[in-house]
């Protein structure tokens, strides 16, 4: 699975790692887990570790998963931060979903390393 999610005890946050190859129904299903755990945790704040992917979802995909995702009560609470890929050719995917999300309502940011990714998700209202 491309795919590995975490409720973290130590902070407020939900942690999707994504990896290698990732198709369209991956990344939903990841979206939704993700999701789930955030309504089951009482958590509206995520990081989404894309450092290690090795294949992006395409922009329809992504396009597709944010209309989804904002057309439920719980998007306008949703606050992410997105690590970008460590392949440059992967960033603009990246920075797509930023936008698209940004457009649908709730709040999401990329960023280059964790700690600063972290202190924004926990200390900056937006």
């Amino acid at each position: 699975m491309p795919w590995n999610i975490t409720a973290h005890t130590e902070l407020p946050i939900i942690e999707t790692c994504y990896s290698g190859n990732l198709s369209k129904a991956e990344l939903f299903a990841a979206a939704h887990k993700t999701l789930e755990l955030g309504k089951e945790h009482d958590r509206h704040l995520f990081l989404g570790d894309c450092s290690n992917l090795s294949e992006n979802p395409s922009l329809f995909d992504l396009y597709f998963l944010a209309k989804e995702i904002s057309s439920g009560a719980y998007s306008h609470k949703l606050k992410e931060a997105i690590l970008l890929p460590k392949i440059p050719a992967f960033i603009e995917n990246v920075n797509f979903w930023e936008t698209i999300g940004r457009n649908r309502g709730f709040m999401v940011r990329v960023f280059r390393d964790r700690n600063t990714a972290l202190d924004w998700l926990l200390n900056n209202p937006d």
